[in-house]
């Protein structure tokens, strides 16, 4: 089937995806704005930071830090109401959520930040849904072949809120004098972004994995035929359905009606412990130690004026948006998983070595190695040429990964834990970088860079899942053996054939 004809045919399925993504934007642009407003002398001064090095550290890590903890526990969120409501209608509440966040930060004024805090605090509630919910939700809908593709869309979504994020803070403190209008203009966009993801949730279908674990096979059937563009009676449909039925009765007899305890069963428990892993070394890569203060790391190497940070920062941004892009165009698509997360972490720790070494040989505070000397071009090459190691590996994969290895019974817990993790390790590094930065300098980059060639080694051992359906990952991890899955897809096939002829009867 040509590319066009694909397209074509899994139109729904991508716009759905696409859908689902946009609350993506929103995480993205929530993350990547508080380090450039932060940084900005208006919003300096209007909280007065600007006169302690050791305070502005410390509020501008509490700002970053408190929406990493909201995230944690709306990551935790789903899995509990999940029973009684779907994934459409939890990417509305994350809508509200991100809609008040947005409201707080933008009402707050000085020279306290509580408005601020609370309202990062709300917005990281309906972070932490989103990144617990999209990928699921992408993954339940997705066709098996292109799921990486589709799921690779949260992490493009992502880095395009991020892009914007930056952009706008940049162009505000170009163009709007330094007052209180200045900070809250690009903290006013979020509730724009929010207002579109409220509505658009609205629009969605609802997942047809979701409805079949409620045992609403006949939603599930029509649902899964308008994302596939296919009739019930293809086969394509009732191979589909019949291997989501068979999954599904397969769990029930293992676990005899059990829930959250299936999560302890060996097998399943193996699946938390490579969530868990590849939750930690994704935050402990140091990509979000740049992302989230960009300004000031640029600053470290010697880039000190307010616009100069900003603008390294915002094209930081747009060559992760290119090769978020070309990772989606070819890398999932065609490599191993494990393949592009051993060199993701391999050439990151290269990267950032390298940049801890010059650093500590070349410090910007000598003479001749400020802004524009060969030290500090290096360096900021060295940065840029590790986002690019980051977007076509560890970004994406980690919530593809994560998003497609738990069985449908335990899909919420198993991504909860996972999500949850993440936000945990982001909540401590975004709190400690720019304490890190002030304290030990470029040692903080070493530090990262080891965690990085340890993600390497670790991965060699991850299981692949590439071109693997949902159903097939209880093959992958030894919950079921290929012979008894095919004999009860087998069953289910049958089972379907004689109630059509029952019915024609």
């Amino acid at each position: 089937m040509s590319l066009l004809a694909t397209l074509r045919k899994h139109k729904a399925a991508f716009g759905v995806s696409s859908v689902v993504n946009i609350g993506s934007i929103l995480f993205g642009f929530d993350t990547g704005i508080a380090g450039g407003v932060v940084a900005l002398g208006s919003f300096k001064e209007e909280f007065n930071l600007a006169g302690s090095a050791t305070e502005y550290a410390n509020a501008s890590s509490n700002v970053v830090a408190l929406l990493n903890a909201g995230a944690f526990f709306g990551a935790l969120v789903p899995p509990l109401v999940t029973e009684f409501i779907g994934r459409k209608s939890l990417l509305t509440i994350a809508g509200l959520l991100f809609l008040l966040g947005g409201i707080l930060q933008v009402a707050s004024s000085g020279p306290t930040l509580g408005m601020v805090y609370g309202g990062r605090v709300v917005a990281g509630l309906g972070v932490g849904m989103i990144s617990n919910v999209a990928p699921v939700f992408v993954a339940e809908c997705a066709p098996r072949f292109l799921r990486g593709v589709m799921m690779s869309l949260f992490e493009l979504f992502l880095v395009s809120g991020g892009m914007l994020a930056y952009w706008a803070t940049y162009g505000s403190s170009l163009h709007i004098a330094a007052t209180s209008t200045q900070w809250r203009t690009p903290l006013s966009l979020q509730i724009v972004l929010a207002a579109i993801v409220l509505i658009s949730s609205l629009f969605l279908t609802e997942s047809p994995r979701w409805l079949a674990k409620q045992a609403r096979y006949d939603e599930a059937t029509k649902t899964l035929c308008y994302l596939r563009s296919a009739t019930a009676e293809s086969n394509e449909i009732k191979e589909e359905m019949a291997e989501i039925r068979a999954q599904i009765q397969e769990e029930l007899t293992i676990a005899r009606g059990r829930t959250i305890r299936e999560i302890f069963q060996r097998q399943n428990f193996i699946r938390i412990l490579w969530a868990l892993a590849i939750g930690v070394f994704a935050m402990w890569c140091g990509h979000n130690a740049i992302l989230y203060y960009a300004p000031v790391v640029f600053a470290q190497i010697g880039y000190t004026s307010q616009n100069s940070a900003l603008m390294a920062s915002g094209i930081f941004t747009c060559i992760k948006f290119a090769s978020t892009i070309i990772f989606i165009l070819g890398g999932v698509h065609f490599l191993r998983r494990k393949t592009l997360l051993i060199g993701g972490a391999f050439f990151m720790g290269v990267f950032l070595f390298s940049l801890g070494a010059i650093l500590a040989t070349h410090p910007p505070t000598t003479p001749g190695n400020g802004a524009g000397s060969p030290s500090a071009q290096a360096m900021m090459a060295l940065i840029y040429l590790y986002v690019v190691a980051y977007s076509i590996s560890w970004g994406p994969l980690q919530w593809v990964y994560i998003g497609e290895i738990f069985p449908v019974r335990i899909r919420d817990y198993g991504m909860a834990i996972g999500a949850a993790n993440i936000w945990l390790w982001n909540f401590v590094v975004s709190k400690i970088t720019p304490i890190a930065i002030l304290q030990i300098g470029w040692k903080t980059w070493l530090i990262f860079a080891a965690c990085n060639i340890a993600a390497a080694l670790l991965t060699c051992l991850l299981p692949e899942t590439k071109d693997l359906s949902l159903e097939q990952m209880d093959i992958l991890f030894g919950v079921v053996d290929e012979r008894t899955r095919q004999r009860n897809i087998e069953t289910n096939m049958q089972a379907g054939v004689e109630k059509g002829l029952s019915i024609s009867k």
